[in-house]
C-alpha cells in the first residue's frame, strides 16, 4: 500500500449493533490520497470482534485490526491504535458513531494541507438518539467563531463542543503520548489540549458525522457525584496544566477548583469529615480571592455538624430563632 496521508483511528468495544455502519462509512470515503483504517478492538465479547476481522479480511490493504491480550480500557486501546498509525494526519471515530459525508476526509485534509499552522480541525456533528429517544440536533449550531486556541478549552466548568467523530489531528502534535494518559477516563479532552500546544483549531461548518447517544455510550458513564471520576478529572487537568507549561495556570486553577467543589459533594466523602476538610481548603486556595459557594463550603464542610447543631440549639434557647 502507498504510504497513507490519513490514518483513521477507530476505537471499539462491544459495538456489535453499530460497528458495521461505522466501518462502512469510512470505506465509503472518496479521496485523492491513500488512507488506512486502524481498528482497535478492546477484546469485545458481543460479536464485534468477528465483524472487524471480517472487514480486515475483505480489505487487507485498507483495514488493520489491533488488540491486546485482554480488555484494557479505552486509553490503552487508543494508544495501541496510535502506535500503529502511519499517516501524517489522524481522524478519530468511535465504533458507535459514523460519518455521513463521503468527502469528510478530503475536506479536512485539504484544509490542513493548506494551513500547516493548525494542529486540529473539526466539523459540525449531528446528534442522534438511539431507539428514537429524542429528535436529532446539530452539536454546533451557534459557535461565535471558527478558530480556537488552547485557552478557549479551559473553563471553571468543563468545556466541550467538538464531536469526537469529526476530530482531525496532525500526528506530530499527538506524540509522544504522556504516561498519565493511560489512566485518564477521557481521551478526547487531553489529546485536544496537548495537540493545541502546537497550533490553532479550525471549525469547518460542514455536517460530516453522526454521534449516537445511548445508554452504553461513554458520555453516560460520567458521574459528577462519584469521587473516583472526579479525582481522575483532577489528575487529568493537573497534568495538563503542567504539560502546557503553566501558561494558563490561572484558568486551570479555576477549573480545578470547580472539580474540587464537586468532589466535596461526592457520595464517598459524605461521612468523611477530615477528607472533606482537606478538600475544602484546597478548593478555597484554588479559588481565592474570588471564591464562589464560600458560605456553603464553610457551613456544610468546614464547620463540624455537631457544632452547627449546637449553634442552632443555643440560638433557639436564646429566642433568636424559632
Amino acid at each position: 500500500m502507498t504510504h497513507p496521508l490519513v490514518s483513521v483511528h477507530l476505537l471499539t468495544y462491544n459495538h456489535v449493533k453499530f460497528i458495521r455502519q461505522s466501518i462502512e462509512s469510512v470505506i465509503a470515503q472518496e479521496t485523492t490520497f491513500p488512507f488506512e483504517v486502524i481498528i482497535g478492538d478492546d477484546c469485545s465479547t458481543d460479536g464485534t470482534s468477528a465483524i472487524v476481522d471480517e472487514y480486515a479480511a475483505r480489505y487487507p490493504e485498507l483495514v488493520r485490526v489491533v488488540r491486546g491480550e485482554k480488555n484494557g480500557g479505552p486509553q490503552p486501546n487508543s494508544i495501541r491504535i496510535l502506535e500503529n498509525c502511519r499517516g501524517k494526519y489522524m481522524a478519530a471515530l468511535e465504533g458507535d458513531d459514523y460519518w455521513i459525508d463521503p468527502y469528510k476526509l478530503q475536506k479536512q485534509a485539504d484544509f490542513m494541507e493548506a494551513n500547516p499552522d493548525f494542529s486540529i480541525c473539526f466539523t459540525n456533528t449531528r446528534v442522534e438518539f438511539f431507539d428514537g429517544e429524542g429528535e436529532p440536533y446539530l452539536l454546533n449550531g451557534n459557535l461565535e467563531k471558527d478558530v480556537f486556541e488552547l485557552k478557549d478549552l479551559i473553563g471553571e466548568k468543563e468545556i466541550w463542543f467538538m464531536g469526537t467523530a469529526t476530530l482531525f489531528y496532525t500526528m506530530r502534535s499527538i506524540f509522544p503520548v504522556q504516561p498519565w494518559f493511560y489512566k485518564t477516563k477521557s481521551g478526547d479532552i487531553p489529546m485536544i489540549m496537548l495537540a493545541a500546544r502546537y497550533g490553532e483549531i479550525k471549525f469547518l461548518p460542514d455536517v460530516t458525522a453522526a454521534y449516537r447517544r445511548h445508554a452504553a455510550g461513554a458520555s453516560n458513564t460520567d458521574h459528577k457525584d462519584d469521587a473516583v471520576f472526579l479525582e481522575n478529572r483532577i489528575m487529568m487537568y493537573t497534568n495538563l496544566n503542567r504539560d502546557t507549561g503553566y501558561r494558563f495556570n490561572a484558568l486551570f486553577k479555576r477549573n480545578l477548583g470547580g472539580w474540587y467543589y464537586l468532589l466535596l459533594n461526592s457520595r464517598q466523602l459524605k461521612d468523611r469529615y477530615f477528607k472533606r476538610l482537606r478538600t475544602a481548603f484546597t478548593y478555597i486556595s484554588l479559588m481565592y480571592p474570588d471564591i464562589p459557594h464560600l458560605k456553603e463550603v464553610i457551613r456544610d464542610h468546614l464547620v463540624p455538624a455537631w457544632v452547627m447543631k449546637a449553634s442552632r440549639w443555643v440560638r433557639w434557647k436564646m429566642g433568636w430563632i424559632k
